[in-house]
């Protein structure tokens, strides 16, 4: 009778063990943070989302899931339709800031850099992109973070290709496509036209103002082309760069357009063949989707089955992947630093000057980073990818990263 009672006890003993193993304890509880979105559903860059999205939702799975779940941190991602309107941005901020409490924001544009730029500081909630920096941004202590150099920079980098391989006794000369009355569009044009005037080997020979979403713009390419640009820099949306290739073909001409990366080689291939467009060129400050070595594509492909089996991987995914690790990344150090339950906005904008992100860190996606508060980007040895079409193939322009040199502020 005393052994059966003993045996009992054990028993007892060893189900409220198992029991208690079986409850979290506070250290092991998750915290949730919000990261908003600025998302275009209805605007001119709709298309943009369907590399956006799907590339997004895989990577913010693979950091909840591993990263985040060792942390005891769960990032959840809101999305809002900005329509690419500063208006609208700038009416959906006070909303998001109350109910969402936004550890980070992450910006489609230029809409979201115009509207925001004056009200992070205030809201104490820093702002990542995507995209390349615009000169009116191009101050110290921003509360926004570019993960590539302003626009002007990047084309300056795809150039440093072409002086590599020009063989004229003449500077190289350019032209450029836009729309008036967009800040991002008319300071890409403004960055370009100032290092063409600083530096001897450029010639910055005009710009055609066109609309934003044009149906023919051969009348401006047939007057662009009386000046004789060797290249012409197309910055703005797909629409236009469709629109310059076709007027290209009526007149029967060829000049190289060089597009920013939302206006790739790739998605514009959706609406023209890769014979329409043999050498013509995208660039940006990130790699390149044609880079299948990377650690991103390797975790890309091992989500993208289950998550979001038609996703692309192209260069807009990329930047967009890239975007939300970058922040994830930032969360990542602040939870280290303050702890998973005490992440604020301003815990995350200070991990970002805690030191360089590598390339690795980055999982490939942009170069080595190193941010200070006399840029919202990183002057840290600056540098770019390329690619073209040749004999019908998508190719890299250059199997190398291509510098950027210095460029003077405008």
């Amino acid at each position: 009778m005393r052994n059966s009672k003993k045996n009992l006890f054990c028993v007892a003993v060893t189900l409220l063990l198992a029991v208690g193993l079986m409850v979290p304890t506070a250290s092991a509880k998750t915290h949730t943070y919000n990261v908003s979105f600025s998302a275009d559903y209805s605007g001119p860059y709709t298309y943009l989302m369907k590399s956006a999205d799907p590339a997004q939702e895989i990577f913010l799975h693979w950091w909840n899931e591993t990263v985040g779940k060792d942390l005891g941190v769960k990032v959840v991602r809101k999305a809002y339709d900005s329509r690419y309107n500063p208006a609208v941005v700038a009416s959906l901020w006070p909303g998001i800031l109350s109910g969402d409490n936004p550890i980070a924001h992450m910006g489609l544009g230029g809409c979201d850099v115009a509207s925001l730029m004056k009200r992070l500081p205030s809201g104490k909630v820093p702002m990542f992109m995507s995209t390349a920096t615009y000169g009116y941004c191009w101050k110290p202590n921003q509360w926004m973070f570019q993960p590539r150099p302003t626009y002007a920079h990047e084309f300056r980098g795809f150039l440093s290709w072409v002086l590599d391989n020009w063989k004229e006794d003449r500077p190289v000369r350019i032209g450029a496509l836009s729309t008036q009355g967009i800040p991002a569009y008319e300071d890409m044009v403004a960055g370009v036209k100032k290092f063409c005037a600083d530096e001897p080997q450029f010639e910055f020979v005009g710009v055609e103002w066109i609309k934003l979403v044009p149906v023919s713009v051969s009348s401006e390419v047939k007057r662009l082309v009386k000046k004789k640009p060797d290249y012409i820099y197309m910055g703005t949306n797909v629409h236009q760069v469709v629109a310059l290739i076709r007027a290209q073909k009526e007149l029967g001409i060829h000049i190289p357009a060089v597009m920013a990366t939302h206006t790739d080689l790739i998605i514009t291939a959706k609406a023209l063949s890769w014979k329409e467009l043999e050498n013509h060129f995208d660039v940006g400050a990130c790699n390149s989707p044609l880079d299948k070595s990377t650690e991103a594509y390797k975790l890309f492909e091992q989500y993208r089955p289950k998550l979001a089996p038609e996703a692309p991987w192209d260069l807009n995914a990329v930047q967009f992947a890239g975007q939300l690790v970058l922040t994830l990344r930032a969360v990542e150090r602040a939870a280290k630093k303050v702890g998973a339950g005490n992440i604020t906005g301003q815990a995350v904008y200070d991990a970002m000057y805690e030191g360089p992100f590598t390339e690795e860190n980055l999982l490939g996606l942009w170069p080595t980073l190193k941010y200070t508060k006399e840029a919202p980007f990183s002057t840290y040895h600056m540098k770019v990818k390329s690619s073209t079409v040749r004999d019908g193939k998508h190719v890299l322009t250059s199997p190398d990263w291509l510098p950027i040199p210095k460029i003077k502020k405008w």
